[in-house]
């Protein structure tokens, strides 16, 4: 007798707890499963999912046990309540199981009580609807819109859940109905997963391990045999056939002692090895702060006044280390150029190839990773929405990224959405081959033609900003933090070659004075290397400091005043930039100069390409597995950093070892055979004019 009262007891509140719903709630729960719907099989699996649970059956209470059944921190910004995505794949139920992320929007009407829109402080006594509503503050988090893990059975379709759910939900007897409150229910195919998804390579995968597992081969092959046939130091070179050049290529000995070879062609661009890696490093930073805090995350409001901090800037303006690169490459091709046009006439078109086959190899080999087993990489809630949605992106469009013309080309589905660089970097090359052989045609023609260029790039921007009415900066805000690709600013003004080329401008400028000043025994004053270098701190501080105004959510929109500072912030920051660069190389700044030079610096600046391409594979998967929200914290982002840069340059290296320097040997050996006898005098005058014909003369980002 007490066993059935227990069970009628339990069935009871089971029941209680399935189809009702507490009148306080702010979201109504969900129900047991898709009870009513033309599915048949969707229905047949319901119902013995919904007897089962009644009867106290293991799988059945794993299912229920797997779903998000009531709200918790929606208040503080918390959007989803994931319940157990493995629970529920991992049920052995007698049919398939699929998890859901479901989209609950409730419709707020808005508030009679007027109060400020903008304002992170309500008072405790205000009606929770006022907290609820969406206010339009880019700056905040929707509270009105929430992500619900669902376990159901696999035979329903996003369909028949869509259908059945916002008939369940709004015949619910809610307290908030009563205050004109209605819901609406989403489900699309990308949130829904079985554990049968990515279950089985395709041809494609397959092709992409095949491959790798030949160039392991080649490899330690090559690198066994390199071993085995070491010449004697006081034996003349002899010639070797071409095959074996090839294949000595893949020497591993060969290529990694490379990476330590330091370019004496001229010691003032020496401090290049240090900015390129510290700015990789804050690249890679700012990276991870927008994938964390673009998934779940527990305390977003945290995040919010952050935004309002006069600190914000240098937080969530990180995008202007990338500006560092365009000046960095700019000052490379250029001064590698003009060296070689002091030699013998530049071939435009052997140069873009060169160009081409030095990079593109090594990103090919990424994107081919991306399209095929990064998918299988991992698993979890949001895995379909971001990381496979980035490999699907690859898959659908890598031949754009081919082409370099993917900021262009389907932007709002750009396979590696931080490629956008390498087609900017691309064009600005090509434009400075141009500007180049007119400054060594005509001095004042070339100066005069680099001049309008750099003024056009930077009217575009204001342009762009006045036309569109947007923004000053890209707001780190989470609308662009979860959708980055088809955000507005993004696509306008972040990625296109036509608003980004001011920095590589004034990167010619920069490599020009390198040109004229290389082998002269030039020196700055103590005096003129301060001025300079507080100048250009300010400079700095300035472009920075500025954005402060753009992310206060008080201050009134003008048109003028943000397409000005959309205009100027970045020649500023550039100009900021080479100042230090300069006083570097030719001035007093010995202790700045003493840290860019550090020799570990040399063969982690060779890295950066790799560890570019490869560093969002780890934040992206990370963001991926998310089975909860978890908080945020400035420690923790650190701290993920950090592991994302050590992963990063491990994956680099093995990138340049596998590919990146066999390719690039391979493609000089067939289109520029070396010659035996070494030149006489100073063999590493020239090297940087070499570099050009090599397609080396980048910023290797």
């Amino acid at each position: 007798m007490r066993k059935q009262i227990y069970f009628c007891i339990s069935a009871s509140i089971i029941w209680c707890v399935i189809a009702e719903n507490p009148n306080n709630s702010i979201f109504p729960s969900l129900p047991v499963a898709v009870l009513d719907t033309d599915n048949l099989k969707c229905k047949e699996h319901s119902e013995i999912y919904k007897q089962n649970l009644e009867n106290f059956t293991l799988w059945a209470h794993e299912m229920w046990d797997a779903t998000a059944k009531s709200t918790a921190g929606v208040l503080r910004g918390v959007q989803f309540q994931l319940g157990h995505f493995e629970e529920c794949l991992g049920a052995a139920a007698p049919f398939l199981t699929k998890y859901c992320l479901t989209n609950l929007e409730a419709n707020i009407p808005k508030p009679k009580k007027s109060r400020d829109p903008l304002s992170l402080y309500h008072h405790p006594n205000e009606h929770v609807l006022n907290r609820l509503y969406p206010y339009k503050d880019m700056s905040q988090q929707v509270r009105n819109i929430l992500q619900v893990g669902w376990c159901i059975p696999a035979s329903c379709t996003p369909q028949d859940i869509e259908k059945f759910l916002n008939k369940y939900i709004n015949n619910l007897n809610l307290s908030l109905v009563q205050e004109n409150v209605t819901y609406t229910a989403k489900v699309g195919n990308i949130t829904c997963t079985t554990k049968e998804d990515n279950n089985s390579f395709t041809i494609a995968d397959i092709c992409f391990c095949l491959f790798t597992l030949i160039l392991l081969t080649l490899v330690l092959s090559s690198t066994i045999f390199d071993f085995n046939i070491l010449e004697p130091k006081d034996e003349k070179p002899t010639k070797k056939p071409l095959l074996q050049k090839l294949f000595l290529s893949f020497s591993a000995r060969k290529n990694f002692n490379e990476l330590t070879k330091f370019d004496e062609s001229n010691e003032a661009l020496s401090i290049l090895y240090g900015v390129r890696t510290i700015c990789i490093f804050f690249i890679i930073l700012d990276h991870r702060f927008g994938t964390f805090t673009g998934s779940a995350i527990l305390n977003f409001d945290y995040v919010e006044k952050q935004y309002r901090e006069p600190f914000a800037p240098f937080l969530f303006h990180g995008d202007l280390f990338v500006d560092t690169f365009f000046i960095m490459g700019g000052i490379l091709v250029t001064y590698g150029l003009l060296n070689q046009q002091d030699k013998r006439k530049l071939n435009p078109g052997f140069l873009i190839l060169m160009r081409y086959v030095r990079l593109t190899p090594a990103y090919a080999f990424v994107i081919f990773y991306y399209a095929t087993v990064y998918n299988y990489t991992g698993s979890g809630p949001f895995w379909k929405v971001i990381a496979g949605q980035e490999s699907q992106d690859c898959k659908d469009n890598w031949w754009t990224n081919l082409l370099y013309l993917n900021n262009y080309i389907n932007a709002d589905h750009i396979c590696l959405a931080h490629s956008w660089y390498l087609p900017c970097d691309f064009h600005f090359f090509v434009i400075a081959i141009g500007v180049c052989m007119l400054l060594n045609k005509d001095k004042k023609l070339g100066f005069a033609a680099l001049l309008l260029l750099t003024v056009i790039s930077a009217a575009i921007p204001f342009a762009i900003t006045i036309i569109y009415q947007r923004p000053a900066l890209l707001h780190f805000y989470p609308e662009f933090l979860t959708g980055p690709k088809v955000h507005p600013d993004f696509q306008l003004t972040y990625i296109k070659s036509h608003t980004r080329a001011t920095s590589y401008c004034i990167g010619i400028f920069m490599g020009y004075v390198y040109y004229k000043l290389q082998g002269q025994d030039v020196h700055v004053s103590k005096i003129k290397s301060y001025f300079y270098f507080i100048v250009s701190v300010f400079f700095i501080l300035i472009s920075i400091v500025g954005g402060a105004a753009f992310y206060d959510p008080y201050h009134k929109y003008n048109a003028l005043e943000s397409a000005t500072y959309a205009a100027l912030h970045r020649p500023a920051f550039d100009l900021g930039t080479v100042g230090i660069m300069y006083v570097s190389s030719f001035g007093h700044a010995t202790f700045i100069r003493k840290i860019l030079t550090w020799s570990p610096w040399i063969p982690l600046s060779k890295l950066v390409f790799g560890a570019y391409l490869f560093h969002m594979q780890f934040q992206l998967r990370y963001a991926s597995i998310f089975m909860n929200p978890r908080q945020f914290s400035y420690f923790d982002v650190i701290n993920l950093a950090l592991a994302d840069t050590v992963l990063s340059f491990l994956a680099a290296l093995a990138l340049y070892l596998l590919l990146e320097a066999p390719s690039r040997k391979i493609f000089r050996e067939l289109l520029m055979p070396t010659r035996i006898s070494p030149p006489q005098g100073n063999t590493n005058s020239s090297t940087t004019a070499e570099n050009v014909r090599n397609g080396n003369c980048d910023s290797r980002l």
